[in-house]
């Protein structure tokens, strides 16, 4: 009995700790397109079917129409922020931001906090976003999530462009990155400095989204992954760079197409080709100078300093060891192994395609090579009336080892009934290059789809499938189907 005795109050010290170090945070869905106040498509107030449509059509296209935020306190002050996996800082609208986005939300007062502390010189920081821009100060006070807490360091916003900030139902953002900035501390990131304060036990999160935006059973839980969430294993797949939640992906199937996005690499990386390229440290003026200069020349073992971003280049020469010579915009020429570079596709010149986890980004986005080709292969048309939608392949991400990340039609598309008519937008839209190349971005159709795990500890991400509330009644006709049908069973 004593023994017995000893094992529950063992299991119950662990749950005790398991319950204080594994935070949940719920999260809240909000259509930014929707009429205040109104929930149904059809009290939208718009009077033809065409313009209804067209309404949609925007929704469709705005790249941040459906958003999932939570909150957390600064200095004993509640905000509500977008968990955003695609930046690494902490960013607050403060008391000297007279903006009207600003105005709109709650924002920070020193003076209300007893922990706040503001460096001597305050260091200006402006942070761009997909659609927007920030201005704002460093400053450091106690950050809570949930029960957790620890000293961490953010950015009071002074300026807010309208766009994102200004109809948000979020006052700021809460940044999960990777470190992007060379000079970020450990108190940089709030993930990290949870970590170090003792108040999780691990620098991981995972997050489950919930289809259905009324279900109410969408979160972001620290520390530990929730198992009860998931129905399958979890698939693991190690990070390719440092930075942005990013992995490599060998190709895109649709339905058993292989898309052979990088087919006949060698072929299409020739002189004059325009690619986005890695640099290193030190450049020559030409091409002729690497018969006598070694310091612009660079090769797949090289271990020194290099860029972690990729700059717009052009092929200049090709050589014999499968190395090119690069001209980058401000002139620079390298002579620098094919790996290094990237094809406006998205293609890199290891043969991988490589894609970024974005929780703040509402659809998914890709070169505009890459859209075309699938959009085509999937073969539905925006007005799909008529069409076996039941019948459309499936969307996968093709891993180097042969394993699959797959998006049924329902993950990947929006339907709309209206008069008759059956409407069809995939969330796959055209991007440009960003700071890290052509990227395919997975948005919030892909984290619908998978219950993911982002582990900072092991450079990792993790994908399970998983296990959706009990779908609510159908939406009246007329209304969009948003994320939320499914295809027949028969």
């Amino acid at each position: 009995m004593a023994c017995n005795g000893l094992v529950l109050a063992l299991i119950s010290w662990i749950s005790g700790v398991t319950g204080r170090r594994s935070l949940v945070i719920p999260l809240k869905a909000h259509d930014v397109l929707d009429v205040p106040g109104q929930a149904s498509f059809l009290t939208v107030g718009l009077s033809s079917a065409e313009s209804r449509v067209a309404h949609f059509r925007a929704r469709h296209q705005n790249a941040h129409a459906i958003e999932y935020f939570g909150e957390v306190s600064v200095g004993g002050q509640t905000f509500s922020v977008l968990f955003d996996t695609g930046s690494d800082q902490l960013a607050i609208p403060g008391i000297s931001c007279k903006a009207k986005a600003c105005q709109n939300h709650r924002i920070y007062k020193a003076s209300k906090s007893k922990t706040v502390q503001v460096p001597e010189e305050q260091e200006a920081r402006q942070l761009a976003f997909g659609t927007g821009t920030l201005l704002g100060v460093a400053k450091e006070d106690e950050v809570c999530l949930a029960s957790a807490c620890a000293r961490a360091e953010f950015v009071e916003a002074v300026e807010e462009s309208d766009d994102p900030f200004l109809h948000a139902q979020w006052d700021g953002v809460l940044g999960l990155s990777l470190k992007l900035r060379s000079g970020a501390s450990a108190r940089s990131n709030v993930l990290d400095a949870l970590v170090q304060a003792g108040a999780i036990p691990h620098a991981s999160f995972s997050v489950f989204m919930a289809k259905e935006l009324g279900a109410d059973t969408s979160e972001i839980i620290f520390g530990s992954p929730d198992n009860s969430k998931a129905a399958s294993e979890t698939t693991w797949v190690t990070l390719s760079d440092a930075g942005y939640w990013q992995f490599s992906v060998a190709d895109v199937v649709v339905g058993n197409q292989s898309m052979a996005l990088c087919a006949n690499l060698s072929k299409r990386f020739q002189v004059n080709t325009s690619v986005s390229a890695f640099f290193g440290k030190m450049c020559c003026r030409d091409v002729n100078e690497f018969d006598h200069e070694e310091r612009c020349q660079y090769d797949a073992d090289y271990t020194g300093w290099r860029s972690t971003t990729m700059a717009p280049g052009k092929i200049l020469a090709s050589f014999e060891d499968g190395r090119l010579a690069v001209r980058q915009e401000d002139g620079c020429v390298q002579k620098v192994p094919r790996s290094w570079l990237a094809l406006s596709d998205g293609c890199r010149g290891d043969g991988s395609i490589q894609a970024i986890l974005d929780t703040g980004s509402s659809l998914m986005m890709a070169p505009d090579a890459v859209v075309t080709k699938v959009s085509a292969a999937i073969g539905v048309r925006e007005d799909c009336t008529g069409q076996a939608l039941h019948d459309l392949p499936s969307l996968s991400l093709s891993l180097p080892d042969g394993r699959r990340l797959t998006l049924r039609p329902d993950d990947y598309m929006d339907t709309l009934e209206e008069s008759g008519s059956t409407y069809c937008w995939l969330h796959l839209m055209p991007s440009p290059s960003v700071a890290k190349g052509p990227l395919f971005v997975l948005g919030l159709p892909f984290l619908r789809a998978y219950y993911t795990t982002f582990d900072a500890e092991n450079h990792r991400v993790g994908f399970a499938v998983p296990r959706q509330p009990e779908k609510r009644e159908e939406r009246p006709r007329g209304s969009i189907a948003l994320r939320g049908w499914r295809p027949s069973s028969s």
